[in-house]
């Protein structure tokens, strides 16, 4: 074996000697929680997050179904959305959310503008799209 690699291999032994594994009574698994706790409570996702149709009766079509998750939406499987971070706003009417996204459709990808409104209710969603006419959409129920 040469110098330089004599040198490697008996630093790596030398880090391998000094690592040991925490002992459960070392372990504080507060330690390791996030700092906002609320971060991990049910029901944690922002009202937006679902899946919307334009009435009830689409729910049972995939194709018509809005899929709008946290920081991304596929609306009727022909447009796909990434958001960059959302701003929140709350009114008498309901919440607000908005924000510049990255999407694609058609093989072309834009920069667009959207905004969410949810109704206290949650089951109703209005979504605008660079400031053209807004779509409205109903809550579908949970799929399992």
């Amino acid at each position: 074996m040469r110098y330089p690699t004599r040198i490697a291999m008996a630093a790596l032994a030398l880090l391998a000697a000094g690592c040991e594994a925490p002992s459960d009574e070392d372990w504080d698994p507060a330690a390791e929680l996030p700092v906002s706790p609320d971060a991990f409570r049910a029901g944690a996702e922002p009202a937006y997050t679902g899946n919307w149709a334009g009435n009830p009766e689409l729910c049972g079509n995939v194709r018509e179904i809005w899929t709008i998750e946290a920081r991304r939406m596929g609306m009727k499987r022909q447009r796909f959305c990434v958001f960059d971070p959302m701003l929140q706003s709350a009114t008498d009417d309901g919440q607000g959310w908005s924000a510049s996204a990255r999407c694609h459709s058609q093989g072309r990808e834009t920069r667009d503008f959207l905004f969410f409104r949810v109704q206290p209710n949650q089951s109703q969603l209005r979504v605008t799209i660079n400031d053209q006419r807004s779509v409205e959409l109903v809550r579908c129920p949970n799929r399992t």
